[in-house]
């Protein structure tokens, strides 16, 4: 029997989640926001980053099973029809907020995608719902948990399908993922989630030295995406192999995380950071804001901490972007627009999510930069990738060869 374009029954459930997902958005950027609030008045709980990396390794590792694979699992029960344990969802709201709390550096996009994916998964599963029917259930939640924690509907709605089905993103998924991204937003929004919202200032006119400037900007942001990816990946290992005891593993971690912003004054890098995106579109990003959130959240995150990386891959992209454009003498906010999408883009291995969320968030003057920019950070990162459990169908070599993506 032909399948059908629109299963009612799939995008009925999908939908009901989404209504879910949007409030559930509501509140995780609430306590977030809460958490801000706390530090600023409360900079000395730092010294609570240790304990709070200890609390974590403890419960993941006694109690946490497969939760501790977090996105990775969630693209697994998509592709493979892997089951969720649904103390994922709830592990991974309270410990990154955590995290958050006691001054890790971190974003949100992993933890909204664990818990729409939760979400979806146990859903689709306690309404019997297998293979395809079931993979663009989850799909929808992943669409509808980035869409409504960013704000960003329309991206949300391509990087639900993209992440677990790069390249053969499946046609039955478009309606669902889209209606859902929105619907999950625009419940946020209701209930009174804001997001940050910065502007390019002006778009460059074509020159030999703007050409120039651009793509060695887009090769550099690919490579940045590239180097995040591998620096948590090898720091996890590298902890693992020094450490047989994951406990104490996080404790060293994050003593390693409490010196360096003690020592060197570095609380206004810690939790989200949007600042440094608002800094960066106004001209005023300095030459180390980009490394030192880079190596706080690769440090947080290789520690075993929980939250997500797409919030602080913005503020890298951001910050350097913003700072190359100042030196170079191109528009600041246009390449701080570049790099924030960019580097998201490359290490996320989402070429088309970054196109529309450059769209979505800057407008469409500027699309054919957006996406010049996206082909080219996405092929200058190579295989790496913050999701390792991707099925990477595409070829990102610029010689024709294919390239080898297992893992």
């Amino acid at each position: 029997m032909k399948k059908k374009f629109v299963d009612f029954k799939v995008l009925a459930v999908s939908l009901g989640c989404a209504v879910v997902m949007g409030e559930i958005s509501f509140i995780f950027l609430y306590m977030l926001g809460l958490s801000s609030v706390f530090r600023s008045y409360f900079p000395y709980c730092i010294w609570f980053l240790p304990l709070s990396g200890m609390l974590t390794a403890f419960v993941y590792k006694r109690y946490g099973g497969e939760s501790s694979k977090g996105n990775n699992l969630i693209i697994q029960s998509a592709n493979e029809g892997v089951k969720v344990p649904k103390r994922l969802a709830i592990l991974t709201f309270f410990f990154t907020l955590l995290t958050h709390f006691s001054g890790g550096s971190a974003g949100r996009e992993g933890t909204a995608v664990q818990i729409g994916g939760t979400l979806t998964s146990n859903v689709a599963d306690k309404f019997g719902f297998k293979g395809e029917d079931r993979k663009i259930i989850i799909l929808s939640g992943i669409s509808s948990a980035f869409g409504s924690v960013f704000g960003t509907p329309l991206a949300g709605a391509f990087f639900g399908m993209e992440v677990c089905c790069i390249g053969r993103l499946s046609v039955n998924a478009l309606i669902p993922c889209f209606l859902s991204s929105y619907l999950a937003n625009a419940v946020a929004l209701l209930l009174g989630a804001e997001h940050n919202v910065n502007s390019i200032s002006i778009v460059p006119d074509i020159s030999l030295k703007f050409i120039l400037v651009f793509i060695s900007a887009s090769i550099i942001f690919g490579l940045l995406g590239k180097l995040f990816a591998l620096a948590v990946k090898y720091l996890k290992i590298l902890y693992a192999k020094i450490f047989k005891n994951t406990i104490l593993s996080a404790l060293v971690g994050s003593i390693i995380v409490t010196l360096l912003v003690v020592l060197l004054n570095l609380n206004d890098y810690e939790g989200l950071s949007t600042w440094q995106q608002t800094t960066a579109f106004e001209g005023n990003a300095n030459w180390y804001d980009m490394p030192v959130k880079f190596i706080l959240t690769t440090l947080t995150l290789g520690a075993g901490f929980q939250g997500g990386e797409v919030t602080p891959l913005f503020d890298i992209g951001a910050s350097f972007g913003g700072w190359y454009g100042n030196i170079c003498g191109i528009e600041p906010s246009f390449l701080a627009a570049i790099g924030l999408i960019c580097v998201f883009g490359s290490a996320a291995n989402t070429p088309i999510t970054t196109i529309m969320l450059g769209i979505e968030l800057f407008g469409v003057k500027a699309t054919p930069y957006f996406v010049l920019a996206s082909i080219i950070s996405f092929i200058a990162s190579g295989k790496a990738g913050i999701y390792s459990a991707q099925e990477r169908k595409l070829s990102k070599s610029l010689f024709g060869k294919k390239a080898d993506f297992s893992e």
